[in-house]
């Protein structure tokens, strides 16, 4: 029997998780939406549920452990999770804090519910997310690419290899078997080309990757 598939979600408001239910389940019909009061609880139940996890939504206010700090244990348990900060907070430092510690998105709390499924579905199709006005800064906080190996579009050749291979529609678990590489690794290329190219999303990276003429077709 397959193992059910879940998002987690992280928050200490009842109402709030119970309001985000709705969204989720349009999101990802056949998922459990999992609610948590702390990080605690959840970091047993990722430890449980390693495989079955689609995503993870933690507030950045809670009882005892952060949720700032709760992204890097969880990211070590669930390496292949995307996990997005919804928050009521809209400060560009906590945005560029939460990227930073490994989150792939930042959803204001205060977001219309469209917009809120909009932005989580990026998050969850491996792409990254913001609000429009911290933009700056989370591409801000993405890795740097660059350097003396660089191409005349800013990328070296590996990160070329691993954008042909987005073009190609493939899954970072196999463009890691295919470039022999980890799955970390091509997250880090990916998040660089991102940044490169000015883009939030994998769609968005085809498309500016083909009018660039970096790859063709």
């Amino acid at each position: 029997m397959q193992s059910p598939q879940r998002i987690l979600v992280i928050d200490d408001h009842p109402l709030f998780r119970e309001g985000l239910r709705p969204l989720l389940q349009n999101l990802l019909p056949e998922a459990d939406i999992v609610g948590l009061d702390d990080v605690e609880s959840a970091l047993i139940m990722a430890k449980n549920a390693q495989g079955t996890v689609r995503l993870i939504l933690v507030d950045l206010q809670l009882p005892r452990m952060g949720g700032l700090a709760a992204i890097g244990p969880l990211r070590r348990l669930l390496p292949d999770t995307p996990i997005a900060v919804v928050s009521g907070s809209e400060q560009q430092s906590d945005a560029r804090a939460a990227l930073a510690a490994g989150a792939q998105g930042f959803v204001p709390k205060t977001m219309r519910p469209p917009e809120m499924v909009h932005a989580l579905r990026q998050v969850l199709e491996g792409g990254f997310y913001a609000p429009p006005s911290m933009m700056g800064a989370i591409l801000g906080a993405l890795p740097e690419s660059g350097g003396s190996g660089a191409d005349e579009h800013g990328l070296t050749q590996r990160q070329r290899q691993v954008l042909e291979c987005l073009c190609q529609g493939l899954a970072n678990k196999e463009i890691a078997r295919q470039l022999n590489l980890t799955q970390n690794t091509i997250k880090t290329h990916i998040s660089a080309i991102f940044k490169t190219l000015g883009v939030m999303s994998r769609t968005q990276a085809i498309i500016e990757a083909r009018a660039r003429g970096i790859v063709q077709g």
